[in-house]
């Protein structure tokens, strides 16, 4: 195989993975979003509960009704119940390990980027082009073996999103995001 052809799969092998990385990295953050609002919306109940357990002790210290007693009682318990519930979830540190994973993943594209920016320019060898292909591979799978698993709902999501165009790995689409220099059609827009 001659220099051309090698830095021509190398190429077509590196815009593949930069497609796969910005596909996985948009449904990282897509899981990401998914975890934040479940942990927002677990904090909104947590203070509701509290805050009620709160109003209804001091209101049944006051007026001593037995049946104020009993719902106190009840909504103390249903907080604890509920904090301990919430903790068996851990959805700040899902959204966390999903921030992370998207973020590795991010740096993983724009190390791909280089690297298709690199395709285009025939000083480098083709064999140093494979070396850094095969590193951003392995630091890619690495990403992905030790990534969150994420839900069939962040998919859906984050399918719907680069389908509408945030981000998608066809040709004319990576060419869109990539300045005119580097593009594989030099005629897109």
């Amino acid at each position: 195989m001659n220099d051309k052809d090698g830095r021509e799969y190398v190429l077509a092998t590196a815009r593949e993975l930069y497609g796969r990385a910005a596909w996985t990295h948009k449904t990282h953050e897509k899981e990401r979003q998914i975890w934040s609002d479940k942990a927002c919306w677990m904090n909104y109940i947590n203070v509701a509960l509290i805050s009620a357990t709160t109003v209804f002790a001091v209101v049944s210290v006051a007026l001593q009704p037995r049946w104020l007693l009993v719902l106190t009682a009840l909504l103390a318990a249903a907080s604890t119940a509920f904090v301990l519930w919430q903790s068996s979830f851990d959805p700040i540190g899902k959204e966390n390990r999903h921030r992370t994973a998207a973020k590795e993943l991010l740096w993983v594209r724009e190390q791909l980027l280089l690297l298709i920016q690199r395709c285009h320019v025939t000083t480098e060898p083709m064999s140093h082009l494979q070396s850094l292909l095969d590193s951003i591979t392995r630091e890619l799978t690495a990403i992905y073996k030790f990534a969150p698993d994420t839900s069939p709902g962040a998919y859906a999501i984050a399918s719907a999103a680069l389908k509408s165009g945030e981000f998608t790995f066809s040709d004319d689409e990576i060419d869109a995001f990539l300045p005119p220099r580097l593009r594989k059609n030099q005629s897109s827009g």
